[in-house]
């Protein structure tokens, strides 16, 4: 006792006093433990109970839990309506009266054509042609009644015409006799008619003999 040192200090009060710390400090981890653990039963209770209620649709909107309210849910934006076009009234259509039954349909009548005088053909008339018995083409030496009608047919109807013929168109009525052709130029046919025309009946007799 002697030593100095108080009960409190004293190594047996020490040891009990460690052991008790001990003891409640064990106790109080334990109490937490079991604390978390119910705890952590009842919110799975509480989870389960609310899928429960919610798959039966006995859950109303203030049950859900908040972070489940909490949850923003996107809206989608309405796409914009076009207007449909206003309607076009047709053009109005004009009634088509039908014929009564049994009505004859009246012709239309178009005018007529106007007739066109047709313009008078110009007529030539040609000079009158003698016929063969009455020309004097057969007073000439050598042209007979044939040979005549034959020159007739060509445009030369008497001595004054023949007598006019130049050498051209004298051989071009002399090709157009036929087999007498050479006898223009042989008998000397425009000579004669020539002699003849001028009312020198000497002057052909003293050429080519007596009428």
């Amino acid at each position: 006792m002697d030593s100095g040192t108080t009960p409190l200090q004293s190594p047996g009060f020490l040891g009990a006093l460690t052991t008790v710390h001990f003891v409640i400090i064990a106790v109080l981890a334990v109490l937490t433990i079991i604390g978390i653990a119910y705890g952590m039963k009842l919110a799975r209770a509480r989870r389960q109970a609310s899928r429960e209620l919610d798959d039966a649709g006995h859950l109303e909107r203030g049950d859900v839990p908040a972070r489940e309210a909490d949850v923003a849910i996107p809206v989608r934006e309405a796409a914009p309506v076009e207007r449909a076009p206003e309607p076009v009234a047709p053009a109005p259509v004009e009634p088509v009266v039908a014929p009564a039954p049994g009505a004859k349909p009246v012709p239309t009548q178009s005018a007529p054509a106007p007739v066109v005088a047709p313009a008078p053909a110009t007529v030539v008339t040609p000079p009158p042609v003698p016929a063969a018995g009455t020309t004097d083409l057969t007073r000439l030496k050598g042209l007979g009644p044939k040979v005549a009608a034959m020159m007739v047919e060509q445009g030369v109807p008497d001595i004054a015409t023949l007598a006019t013929l130049d050498a051209a168109r004298a051989d071009a009525v002399a090709a157009q006799l036929g087999m007498f052709a050479p006898r223009m130029a042989k008998d000397r046919w425009v000579e004669q008619a020539r002699f003849l025309a001028a009312g020198d009946v000497a002057g052909f007799e003293a050429t080519f003999g007596k009428l």
